[in-house]
């Protein structure tokens, strides 16, 4: 028969084990909550990563960022030696300019030559624009009206062994076409102010235009046009009289 102390000792085994394997039990249940627990951490944390990357501002490329700037910095150093190459040749154009004007100046135009009247003694008058203008002897004109008023006149050398002929033309403009800078000169009249720019020749036929500036309702451009060069400039005096003797308005006579 088993006695009462091995029913004892039989009994402490037995809750031995059973302590065992709670704790056993337990200790699974303790690890699984663990892992558990470092996996939803992991995805809590992992998560906030992803709406912080997605929502936060773009990443720059260091590499990407110097290049771009050393790009900028090219493009920019450029435009400066572009504006600088603009400001150079302007400045060389002013220069050109200038020394145009000077050598112009110091050349010889209408207002240093002394006008000649030696048989400026015909005379064309027109009612409509109450005009008058002298032209030299021997010389005809031809007049065209429109609306029965004075579009232009124009004067030639009837008498003249050259073909074609010097002639002048005179012709009524409308007053805002007038652009000063257009003119390099300019010359005090009677009645108005002369603007006009140096003689053209092309194929041997030299041409001038004058715009005649009023203070009236209309302005007069006059062209003169003759053979050669040389022909040119000893009608200069001649054609300074007939400038001086255009007259319209009140003023005519």
């Amino acid at each position: 028969m088993l006695k009462a102390s091995n029913f004892y000792v039989l009994d402490i085994i037995m809750t031995n084990n059973k302590f065992k394997n709670i704790l056993n039990d337990e200790g699974k249940i303790w690890i699984k909550n663990i892992f558990l627990s470092l996996v939803i951490h992991g995805l809590l944390i992992g998560g906030i990563a992803f709406i912080y990357e997605s929502s936060g501002s773009a990443k720059i490329n260091p590499e990407y960022f110097s290049i771009e700037t050393r790009e900028l910095e090219k493009k920019s150093d450029l435009a400066n030696d572009n504006n600088l190459d603009l400001e150079k040749d302007e400045n060389k154009s002013n220069a050109k300019d200038d020394e145009i004007k000077k050598v112009t100046s110091d050349g010889l135009t209408l207002s240093d030559i002394k006008a000649d009247t030696t048989n400026l003694d015909q005379v064309y008058k027109e009612s409509t624009l109450n005009l008058s203008i002298k032209y030299p002897r021997g010389w005809a004109f031809i007049d065209q009206n429109r609306n029965k008023k004075l579009d232009g006149v124009t004067f030639w050398a009837a008498e003249s062994n050259n073909n074609p002929p010097p002639y002048i033309h005179l012709e009524v403009v409308e007053k805002y076409l007038f652009n000063e800078k257009r003119y390099k000169y300019k010359l005090e009249l009677d009645d108005c102010v002369a603007f006009y720019n140096d003689p053209e020749e092309l194929s041997g036929q030299v041409t001038q235009v004058f715009y005649l500036r009023t203070d009236s309702d209309e302005d007069y451009q006059i062209k003169l046009i003759i053979n050669g060069m040389k022909e040119f400039n000893s009608f200069q005096p001649k054609f300074l009289a007939i400038l001086n003797s255009f007259h319209f308005g009140s003023s005519s006579f």
